[in-house]
C-alpha cells in the first residue's frame, strides 16, 4: 500500500492532477507539487490546499505538509492546475530528502 500511495502520488505530481484525499478524519483537495522525507524521516506531501481544513499552526498561506501515513481514499481528479504557487519551494528546506517535484 505504501508503496502505491508514493507512486500515484508521483504521478499526480508529474501530471499536476488535482487530489482528492482523507487526512486523520478531514477530506482534502489539493495541488500537490512536493513528495520527499522530512528531517524526522517521515515521508511528506507538500500541496497547495484547495479545499479541506487549514489547522491554525504551520500555514503558509493555504500550504500544506501531509504525512503519507496519515493519508487515505487517494483519488486523482481529472482537473489539472498549471502554475506554480506563491511561496513554492523546490527545495524545501524541511526535507531531507526530495523524490520528486514539479
Amino acid at each position: 500500500m505504501y508503496s502505491y500511495l508514493l507512486e500515484e502520488l508521483s504521478k499526480t505530481i508529474g501530471a499536476r492532477m488535482l487530489i482528492r484525499f482523507e487526512y486523520k478524519g478531514d477530506a482534502y483537495t489539493v495541488e500537490p507539487h512536493l513528495l520527499g522525507r522530512n528531517h524526522l524521516k517521515q515521508d511528506c506531501l507538500l500541496a497547495w490546499v484547495v479545499s479541506g481544513k487549514m489547522p491554525s499552526e504551520n500555514i503558509r498561506g493555504n500550504w500544506q505538509t501531509f504525512q503519507l501515513n496519515g493519508i487515505s481514499d487517494l483519488k486523482a481528479m481529472e482537473q489539472r492546475f498549471t502554475k506554480h504557487r506563491p511561496g513554492y519551494d523546490p527545495y524545501e528546506s524541511s526535507m531531507s530528502r526530495i523524490y520528486y517535484r514539479i
